[in-house]
């Protein structure tokens, strides 16, 4: 008689629980969010030797959005970075759709170049002034270069003390024309080229304009310096 008088109590309970999952299965697992995140953040870097660190921050638990008929869309927001703290974007475009963001941490290693001694500024760089770090790529704003041929050649804008990245807004080209220098000074009119001799007043890199005083007017041209110590007017 004892076990007759809990059936009923049994059949509520079971009659909940079944409810329950047939709320739950109506509504999205934030782990398939969380998922998808993951999974678009490590696809952005993919072609790396050291895969990255990411750390996901937790979503609201409270959250309930209508489970997703079809696949989850992940995305970068407008103007935002797959490094550092990050925002994903997680979205279905199902019968209900819905977007949700997923907070992150992603720090990604690489070899970067570094000065390899105390630089000073001006110096223009070979390959022995440089060496290969490890380096947190989140935590150069400034930028970074991993090919050495990218520097070597270039001068410093500014001195760098020994392992301190060597950014690329930190080295210039060397002038191809330097001031003082005596110059052809190329000048093209109607289909004809004419040139005669100049000295350049002030330095300039390849593409770039560059005052010239011709010697036989004594007047001051402007050009672009297209070679060493060529200069066109007219281009």
């Amino acid at each position: 008689m004892a076990a007759h008088r809990w059936l009923p109590i049994l059949s509520i309970c079971c009659g909940l629980a079944i409810q329950a999952r047939a709320t739950d299965d109506t509504i999205q697992p934030l782990d398939d969010i969380r998922r998808q995140a993951r999974e678009f953040l490590s696809g952005q870097h993919r072609d790396r030797a050291e895969p990255p660190e990411i750390r996901l921050h937790d979503l609201d638990p409270r959250l309930r959005l209508p489970k997703c008929g079809v696949t989850l869309e992940a995305f970068l927001p407008g103007g935002a970075k797959p490094l550092g703290a990050a925002s994903v974007g997680v979205r279905c475009a199902g019968p209900r759709p819905w977007t949700v963001y997923q907070r992150a941490s992603v720090r990604i290693f690489d070899r970067v170049l570094v000065a390899g001694r105390f630089l000073a500024k001006g110096t223009v760089l070979s390959a022995a002034d440089l060496k290969s770090e490890r380096r947190e790529l989140s935590a150069l704003p400034g930028g970074y270069e991993t090919a050495a041929e990218h520097l070597v050649g270039k001068q410093l804008r500014r001195a760098l003390t020994a392992g301190a990245v060597v950014a690329p807004q930190s080295v210039k080209a060397l002038p191809l024309i330097r001031q003082g220098e005596a110059v052809t000074l190329v000048i093209r009119r109607g289909g004809m080229e004419v040139s005669s001799s100049g000295v350049a007043l002030n330095d300039a890199e390849q593409g770039q304009r560059v005052r010239v005083r011709n010697e036989a007017s004594q007047k001051v041209v402007e050009g672009t310096a297209t070679a060493s110590g060529r200069v066109e007017v007219g281009r």
